[in-house]
């Protein structure tokens, strides 16, 4: 566990090392609570071809070509230190802690790198160009998007998904109880709140959930209310999915890809504990997180299952009243909680999630009863695995509506598919979903 700044700061550069190895990483509960080494590896992430692109400018004038990884994401950390932060070089070479040679060459790094204008760097890039290195965001990204929304909308898309300050938090509480005792529970969360100076406000469209200020979720996670585990963080977009699938005290439900079990939990919410609940997940690890949660809720009438819910392990068909599949995606529209996922994105990733997509979704339809309820939901941007993968299945489909604060679908062939709808991070303050709820045809 990092103990000092020192300490901090190695292991940071470490985690930014193995990022640039094209290595898994995955912050650790001690990481993820030091607060220098969740914003930095998180921020240089999201900014990573950004600051690689004025760090490559600013070396190259300075004649300078071959450098070290370890060489590299010291001075990525600078860059960002010096472009982001306007930091001081003593303060940013205290922190390196470099000898003294180290200390002249990164010296005259810093006094040319304060001269660097983005603005005069990108005078005549492209505009696709200029948009990749201000935003940081890929080009694959941008071509994918660009046939589905205007450049402009596009931008503000994807500068939402670059500002954690402009991202709403939202919690709920975690009992299965009356209204009388919600409200009481609601009420007690208030009161220790604002021993905080936390304020919450209910959220019009989805009442279960109360928005806190962003800079405050850190008290809340301290609070005695989230340790005893009477209120869980969780996306209005992820909120919405579940509210769209309407769950009801007698269904039986089948949440094909369920891990880690928020939308699970939020399932028994709206069916007051009461409704028969499949959980499925391809993933042991994020299922036995899943189990967790379920135990502390207290959650009534669930079957937890490890398989493959493209080959579900059981003989009937047309089995579930509703069925759930949000679905696993690129992620295309996570990018301001997932910024690592940015620089997965390419052809074959797509692809490879298409197939899974298109696999379960055939699955989902032979399981699911005639007349019964499909929400399908991904969180991504991308037509492709949303308004086209749907396109494929429509004729076994009839289209449910949405909420009317939703925003329309792409248009495909110069039409919007009836029963789908999107949550834009600009628009909703959420992450990007698409989400559909179709009712399956009796044939």
């Amino acid at each position: 566990m990092p103990n000092n700044n020192k300490d901090s700061i190695n292991r940071l550069l470490h985690l930014i090392h193995q990022f640039i190895e094209k290595k898994i990483v995955v912050l650790d509960k001690f990481e993820r609570k030091d607060v220098k080494i969740f914003h930095y590896y998180n921020e240089i992430v999201r900014y990573w071809s950004k600051l690689n692109y004025i760090f490559r400018k600013t070396f190259r004038s300075l004649n300078q070509v071959d450098i070290s990884k370890d060489e590299l994401v010291r001075y990525i950390y600078s860059t960002y230190r010096v472009i982001f932060e306007n930091s001081s070089n003593n303060e940013i070479l205290k922190e390196l802690n470099l000898s003294k040679n180290q200390e002249l060459s990164y010296l005259i790094f810093f006094n040319k790198l304060r001269e660097f204008s983005i603005k005069i760097a990108l005078k005549h890039k492209q505009l696709k160009e200029k948009l990749s290195i201000e935003e940081a965001i890929p080009t694959f990204v941008i071509n994918r998007l660009l046939p589905v929304m205007n450049f402009e909308f596009l931008k503000k898309n994807i500068q939402f998904m670059n500002n954690l300050t402009k991202y709403d938090n939202f919690f709920r509480i975690n009992d299965f109880s009356d209204s009388v005792v919600n409200q009481r529970l609601i009420n007690e969360i208030k009161e220790e709140l604002k021993t905080y100076n936390i304020s919450i406000k209910q959220d019009k469209e989805i009442p279960e959930l109360y928005k806190i200020p962003r800079e405050k979720k850190s008290l809340v996670l301290r609070s005695k209310s989230y340790i005893l585990g009477k209120l869980n963080f969780q996306d209005k977009a992820s909120a919405a999915v579940i509210r769209v699938l309407s769950p009801e005290p007698h269904d039986y439900i089948f949440d094909m890809c369920a891990a880690p079990g928020m939308k699970t939990s939020l399932i028994a919410k709206y069916s007051k504990n009461q409704a028969k609940i499949v959980a499925c997940d391809f993933n042991i690890d994020r299922l036995l997180i899943s189990k967790n949660l379920f135990l502390k809720s207290n959650i009534l009438n669930l079957y937890l299952i490890n398989a493959d819910s493209i080959n579900f392990p059981i003989r009937f068909e047309n089995y579930f009243d509703k069925i759930l599949l949000d679905a696993p995606c690129t992620g295309s529209g996570t990018f301001l909680t997932n910024p690592e996922l940015k620089w997965r994105q390419n052809r074959g990733f797509l692809y490879q999630n298409l197939t899974i997509q298109e696999k379960l979704l055939k699955s989902a339809l032979r399981l699911l009863k005639p007349n019964g309820i499909l929400v399908y939901s991904t969180c991504s941007l991308y037509a492709e695995e949303g308004e086209l993968q749907i396109l494929k299945f429509l004729d076994l489909l009839e289209a449910l509506e949405l909420p009317k604060w939703f925003s329309p679908s792409y248009k495909i062939n110069d039409r919007i598919i009836h029963g789908t709808g999107r949550l834009f991070p600009s628009i909703h303050h959420t992450q990007g979903f698409f989400i559909g709820k179709f009712k399956k045809k009796e044939v």
